[in-house]
């Protein structure tokens, strides 16, 4: 059946670590299989919203209202600006990365932080929303290795890849709040 699933996955109360803001949402799609992109990296695979609706399907729009902040891996960089474009002008993003890369836009920041350096300055903002944590898998990995993810939505692909990147990320300690079955054929 071609639904898509999108799931919610919250950080399970017994930790107690979520805060009232600054919260660190993995927010990412992998296919049926558990992969975020094929084996050369690529996402062509994964269904492209057509308008606004399928943006809110998709739990997208909510996301945008709550986070002022995106962080992501060099690789998701370079592969976002190539598209063209770039669609959050209004977020602050920060670029993890040992290369010396260019940011393109005052709105990009390069930084060689560790994932803990990094969100313990989010976390002494005093003001502040939520942070989104893009990708890619080996970003996705280092954060949840150190326990920052607060949270995860992940959007289930009707698809099998076989091979690719994965997502990598045990689920323990994550207690599953709702799962919301996409029948709209995106």
């Amino acid at each position: 059946s071609h639904s898509l699933r999108h799931i919610f996955l919250y950080f399970s109360p017994s930790s107690n670590r979520s805060s009232a803001m600054n919260n660190i949402i993995l927010y990412i799609a992998t296919s049926q299989d558990g992969f975020i992109a094929d084996k050369n990296g690529g996402v062509d695979w994964l269904p492209q919203p057509k308008d606004d609706h399928d943006l809110e399907v998709v739990g997208y729009n909510k996301l945008m209202q709550r986070i002022d902040t995106i962080v992501m891996g060099s690789n998701s960089f370079k592969q976002i600006v190539g598209f063209g474009d770039w669609g959050w002008k209004d977020k602050h993003t920060y670029v993890f990365s040992f290369e010396d890369l260019e940011a393109p836009l005052s709105c990009i920041t390069m930084t060689s932080d560790s994932p803990i350096e990094f969100t313990k300055k989010m976390r002494d903002r005093m003001l502040g929303q939520d942070i989104w944590l893009l990708g890619g898998a080996a970003l996705a990995q280092s954060f949840a290795k150190d326990g920052l993810i607060d949270e995860i939505i992940l959007t289930i692909v009707p698809q099998r890849l076989g091979v690719g990147l994965s997502l990598g990320i045990s689920l323990d300690g994550f207690v599953l709040q709702s799962e919301t079955p996409l029948m709209d054929g995106m």
